[in-house]
Formats: C-alpha cells, sequence, structure tokens
C-alpha cells in the first residue's frame, strides 16, 4: 500500500513546477563549480607581490580554493598577490600566494561593484580543511543569474497533461 501511495503522489507531483518535481525524485542539479562557496563580508589584505600596495580589503565571497575581493585597481590576469585573511572565531590568519584568475567588471545588475577574483596558490591542506569546515555553517548564497539553458527543464505541455489526467493514464 505504501508502495501505491508513493506512486500516486509521484504522479501527482509532475502536475506541479519541475523543480518541486525533481525536487521529490532527488535530482537536484549537479554543483558546477566543484566546491563549496560562500557569499560573506570579511576584511582581508590583499597586495600586489611587486610594489606590496594594498590592491583590495573587502571579500565578497569565499571558497577553500579563492576568493573574489572588492577593488578598484585595474590588475592583469595571471598578476601574484598576497592575501591575507582571518575567517573563523578562532584567532587564525591565513596566508597565501594567489592568482588574479577573474576581473569583474562591475556593470551587471546585482553586482557589488569592480571586483577580482583571485586562486589560492600555496594554501596549505589543513588551513583549506578548517576554511571548508567553516564555509559549511554559513549560509548558502542566493543565484546572482539564471541557470545555464542546458540545466532549466523545458516547460511542460499543460494541455497533454490535463490529455493525460481525463484518460488516466496520470
Amino acid at each position: 500500500m505504501h508502495a501505491s501511495l508513493l506512486s500516486d503522489s509521484s504522479s501527482s507531483l509532475r502536475l506541479l513546477t519541475p523543480s518541486v518535481a525533481r525536487a521529490f525524485r532527488g535530482s537536484i542539479a549537479r554543483n558546477r563549480r566543484h566546491e563549496l562557496r560562500r557569499a560573506t563580508r570579511l576584511g582581508c589584505r590583499v597586495r600586489r607581490l611587486d610594489d606590496w600596495s594594498l590592491v583590495g580589503d573587502r571579500t565578497l565571497d569565499l571558497s577553500p580554493q579563492g576568493m573574489l575581493v572588492l577593488s578598484d585597481e585595474r590588475l592583469e590576469f595571471g598578476l601574484d598577490v598576497v592575501v591575507s585573511f582571518q575567517a573563523t572565531e578562532l584567532p587564525i590568519w591565513f596566508d597565501t600566494m594567489a592568482k588574479v584568475v577573474r576581473v569583474v567588471e562591475g556593470r551587471r545588475p546585482g553586482d557589488a561593484g569592480r571586483a577580482l577574483g583571485v586562486r589560492f596558490e600555496t594554501l596549505p591542506a589543513v588551513s583549506r580543511l578548517i576554511l571548508r569546515g567553516h564555509l559549511r555553517r554559513l549560509p548558502t548564497p542566493p543565484p546572482q543569474r539564471e541557470p545555464p539553458i542546458e540545466l532549466c527543464p523545458k516547460d511542460p505541455d499543460y494541455a497533454q497533461i490535463v490529455r493525460d489526467i481525463w484518460e488516466g493514464r496520470l
């Protein structure tokens, strides 16, 4: 009897929005970033390696692999920088070499302004584990853009669904 109730609720969920039906079946969109990332505002110090000038001092988001830093500087891709920040409630400073891998111009709706994406190069594995454990406790950031076309479900044919219900197929 339990299996029949489950199949009945499954077929009735198909009438709901596709995202609810997908969530019910346990198939959620995969994480294309492959790493935990959280929107968090932290104080930090990002300095150029060549002249030690300050590039940025406020994060927008953070992951164990890198961070997005507010910056008015116009830097080129691949520039080496030194990053220092304190992310946990413990007095642990994370110091690492990093490379500029992304430049956000701040023109899109929802952008907080010009920013630089840096990827950590020399952060030790133990520090990454500590950072990953801390980030798991923070809430996930809301998506700022629509998902790519290949991840969007196609619109259901409501006329066909009504015919299927009328004819007893659902």
